[in-house]
């Protein structure tokens, strides 16, 4: 996997989370784009100005939606204006940053694209079935159509992912209503039992593959919460019986085989639940073995 371009997203769009925001500088101070760099180098875009939430507002099931859309098209833009023709490496913040990654990748790579999403999440709720009004917990569904438009985003009738085209890997910790969406859709899903009884490797490089043939490139989602909390703890919903390292690579591995990797996503860390910077060395040191 050889990044060209590395960008900084410190997205966070609820106020008790802003630990979120902040991951950029942790993990920046903790040598990521030093990890990364040493095998491939890469031209480092910087972090994008965004806004910081201090006081939550709107509606109940659907927080600082004005915030979002806002910072949503500070991300667009500035990843339209640096994607190039190799992998872009983004760095959040919260989930939801893959509306803007995706829009932005959208304007200037042509044909379909495809998701493998890496999450202890489904981050596929809507503003009917979500039960915080947290948009990092229904950004995978808006992607894919569901919830509000997306105005100035999403162009009407256009679409950022097909729900048939997203493979969701490593779940646990599904909401009812959000799970039953999941069920009704297309879309391939993989627990993390799933893929231990199936077999990592050949669970994950099967489905990789069959998404590569009927897409023109793919991104990878990887919410650090997928690995288990006793491996990475600095995460606001910790979930057990994760991944491991070793699991996380083989699956980001399957998916860079497939050669139409465009976009690689890092998200969910918390910096202010890692006193001891632990969870920014592990996530560091994975970064440069990803990369390796």
């Amino acid at each position: 996997m050889r990044p060209s371009t590395f960008i900084g997203l410190p997205l966070c769009t609820r106020s008790n989370d802003f630990g979120m925001a902040t991951a950029m500088r942790a993990l920046r101070e903790s040598g990521i784009t030093f990890g990364a760099e040493k095998n491939t180098p890469f031209v480092d875009c910087g972090d994008v100005p965004l806004s910081e939430i201090h006081t939550d507002s709107g509606a109940e099931n659907l927080k600082n939606f004005p915030q979002f859309i806002y910072d949503t098209e500070r991300i667009q833009a500035a990843v339209a204006g640096v994607c190039g023709e190799g992998l872009m490496f983004a760095l959040g913040g919260e989930c939801s940053i893959c509306i803007g990654t995706l829009a932005g990748l959208k304007s200037k790579i042509a044909g379909e694209a495809g998701m493998v999403w890496i999450d202890a999440h489904g981050d596929f709720n809507t503003p009917d079935t979500t039960p915080s009004g947290y948009i990092g917990g229904m950004c995978l569904a808006f992607a894919c159509g569901r919830g509000p438009k997306l105005t100035g985003i999403v162009r009407e009738g256009d679409h950022l992912l097909r729900e048939e085209n997203v493979v969701h890997v490593a779940n646990r910790a599904l909401d009812p209503e959000e799970d039953k969406a999941m069920l009704s859709t297309r879309m391939e899903v993989y627990s993390a039992a799933k893929l231990r009884e199936k077999g990592v490797e050949s669970t994950v490089g099967s489905a990789a593959l069959q998404l590569a043939d009927r897409c023109d490139w793919i991104a990878c989602h990887l919410d650090a919460d997928s690995i288990d909390p006793m491996i990475i703890p600095a995460v606001n919903f910790p979930a057990r019986d994760g991944l491991t390292l070793e699991e996380t690579r083989n699956v980001v591995d399957a998916v860079q085989r497939t050669g139409k990797l465009k976009l690689f996503e890092l998200a969910g860390y918390n910096s202010d639940l890692d006193h001891n910077r632990v969870s920014a060395t592990r996530l560091v040191k994975l970064t440069a073995d990803l990369f390796a």
